[in-house]
């Protein structure tokens, strides 16, 4: 078991904000393990318990239509060796007997848009009665090779395919448990646009305690360090170190980097002092990084064999 308070971070703070904000982080405590996580708020006027599932990369059959077979097939492979939709229904067995909240989805569900994959994860997700949040990951929506602009065929498939899972707008959406607000921001191109920067910046604006959900983690120092880069917001990011867009046949990330919006968001993460934690995947590990000093960024590992990460928010005496 991890602990991390105010007042032990002062040698872990975020560096990335060029200014800080003027007013006081919300209090918090974190407590957590791999597959638990306890957090401390003030303001809460009650305990809030969230099941949070990433990565389970499902494809429950070879995609069958014809025009998608060379599409689907090297992601179908990839994980033929794990039972994932048995690991899924079980994860979903477990937010049912452990009577949580919220289910939260961050992303690459399954390996491509197949609908029986689809339809199977949200069949699951209603089974258990709960409310839940969705995200798209970078293989969510992606069929690999089909030509064109990553952020239209974003737009397509998660309309045509991914629309099941949606409980809001499937760039950005907001809801509220006990006090607490949960924003789920999709950064599955490693961007985040200005219609999403500017909503995040009206949720967090409420000044009730935040909870930020995304498929990519934020290129925070410590991740940097540890040499898993670059992600969402890292300065490097672009054509020169896009290491995967030939095998995974898309478009290559852009010679001029990040966008503007992008750039903001990431700036403007570690001066919210409304934000208690981010929860993400993407990197398959599990990983607790300090942001600024009353919030952390978890990354959950993937859910490929059953692994999730059970958070317990409770009011702060």
């Amino acid at each position: 078991e991890r602990t991390w308070t105010r007042a032990s971070a002062a040698g872990n703070l975020s560096t990335f904000a060029p200014t800080p904000s003027e007013e006081k982080p919300v209090d918090t405590d974190h407590t957590w393990t791999e597959t638990s996580a306890t957090i401390r708020v003030a303001g809460l006027d009650r305990a809030v318990r969230i099941l949070h599932v990433t990565d389970s990369h499902i494809s429950r059959d070879p995609e069958t239509e014809p025009p998608y077979d060379d599409c689907s097939a090297r992601m179908h492979a990839a994980y033929s060796s794990y039972d994932t939709s048995g690991a899924f229904r079980d994860q979903m067995q477990r937010a049912a007997s452990e009577r949580v909240d919220l289910i939260a989805l961050t992303g690459d569900q399954v390996n491509y848009p197949s609908t029986s994959s689809v339809e199977f994860i949200a069949d699951e997700v209603e089974r258990t009665g709960i409310p839940h949040i969705y995200t798209a990951g970078n293989h969510d929506w992606h069929y690999e090779g089909l030509p064109g602009d990553s952020g239209d065929l974003r737009r397509q498939w998660r309309a045509k395919r991914l629309a099941p899972l949606y409980r809001g707008a499937p760039s950005h959406s907001s809801l509220e448990i006990g006090n607490l607000r949960f924003v789920a921001i999709d950064n599955a191109t490693s961007q985040v646009d200005e219609a999403q920067f500017e909503f995040f910046r009206q949720q967090a604006a409420h000044g009730i305690p935040l909870v930020l959900l995304c498929h990519i983690p934020l290129a925070l120092p410590s991740l940097r360090e540890d040499g898993l880069r670059p992600l969402c917001g890292d300065p490097i990011w672009g054509a020169a170190t896009d290491r995967n867009w030939k095998i995974e046949r898309r478009q290559r990330w852009p010679e001029s980097g990040n966008a503007p919006s992008t750039t903001a968001f990431y700036e403007t993460i570690s001066q919210t002092p409304s934000l208690v934690a981010i929860l993400t995947g993407h990197i398959h590990m599990d990983r607790a990084d300090p942001i600024h000093d009353s919030a952390v960024q978890y990354a959950t590992k993937a859910g490929i064999d059953g692994s999730c990460r059970l958070f317990t928010f409770l009011p702060l005496d």
